[in-house]
């Protein structure tokens, strides 16, 4: 059966947001500025910055056992991943920007609260880039195009490296808004993935496209093409009760889908928003059904 839940220990004061294909807002500092604040906050927190390929380049922030003094009994056999969202894709419903970096990074708040030891922050294409390596990216990198083989393909791989880093046996996949889109996409394709965790995230990029009467992302995959392969997978999905530019009820037309046996839960955070500005650990999201003991104590499945 398909649980969904309304989790109020989450429960915060609702806060106001402009509705934009960027899924975020605020004033924008140089991307540069962007970077040396993330930067900054991974040095302090035992991450190191990490770039796979080129032309352009992936970046990420990379915390592996080594880094941290904990079990590594407890904590060596997973790595954990968060994808960032679609960041400052979009200056309105008709421009778009120059460069994706986002304002306020979502997921790298959500990475740096995973308490354990191999964790991956995976920011999206072209995103915390030079003005040089943004030569080599085209707007439709992260506006129509965001979710295409392409970036599937690279993502795959960058998550490759960084399990050979880590030395971890599998994944959990997890990803904020348009990045939960991407780890979905990411996760029909592995054999070592334990879990599927989404926060935020329009599954279903079509119906939330119609739903906002935009343009549909037509140099996209779709998760709808890869159902059939998650639906046994483990997973969990955040939204926040207060969200407007991905609405629970999107989510929830998403998983109607599924079997009733599904190993999957919605979860709804009331008072929150899209920018879920609240303090969430993935990793310790608890449910019977969906994570064994032997996650929650000792990083493996059986």
């Amino acid at each position: 059966m398909i649980h969904i839940k309304h989790v109020l220990r989450y429960a915060t004061s609702s806060l106001a947001i402009v509705l934009t294909l960027a899924f975020v807002s605020g004033c924008a500092s140089s991307t540069a500025e962007r970077y040396g604040v993330v930067e900054q906050q991974a040095m302090s927190s035992g991450f190191s910055v990490v770039r796979f390929g080129s032309n352009p380049p992936l970046v990420g922030m990379l915390r592996t056992s080594k880094n941290v003094a904990t079990s590594p009994a407890k904590n060596s056999q997973t790595l954990w991943i968060m994808i960032e969202g679609d960041g400052r894709a979009w200056l309105n419903t008709r421009e778009p920007s120059r460069d994706p970096t986002p304002v306020d990074a979502a997921g790298w708040r959500l990475a740096q609260n995973i308490s354990r030891a191999n964790v991956l922050y995976l920011a999206r294409p072209c995103q915390y880039l030079s003005s040089a390596e943004m030569d080599t990216c085209v707007v439709s990198d992260w506006t129509n195009a965001r979710f295409s083989e392409k970036w599937v393909g690279r993502m795959n791989v960058a998550i490759d490296d960084a399990k050979r880093t880590a030395q971890s046996k599998q994944i959990v996949v997890a990803g904020y808004s348009g990045g939960g889109v991407m780890a979905a996409l990411i996760a029909a394709r592995r054999d070592d993935v334990v879990m599927l965790i989404t926060v935020a995230s329009p599954l279903d990029h079509a119906a939330w496209t119609t739903h906002h009467g935009v343009s549909p992302l037509t140099g996209s995959l779709s998760v709808l093409s890869v159902k059939e392969k998650l639906i046994r997978l483990p997973q969990i999905h955040v939204t926040g009760a207060d969200d407007k530019v991905v609405p629970t009820m999107l989510m929830q037309d998403f998983l109607r889908g599924y079997p009733a046996d599904a190993p999957a839960e919605l979860m709804t955070l009331p008072g929150i928003d899209h920018r879920m500005q609240t303090a969430i650990d993935i990793s310790r999201i608890r449910s019977s059904r969906l994570l064994s003991q032997s996650i929650d104590d000792r990083d493996t499945y059986p």
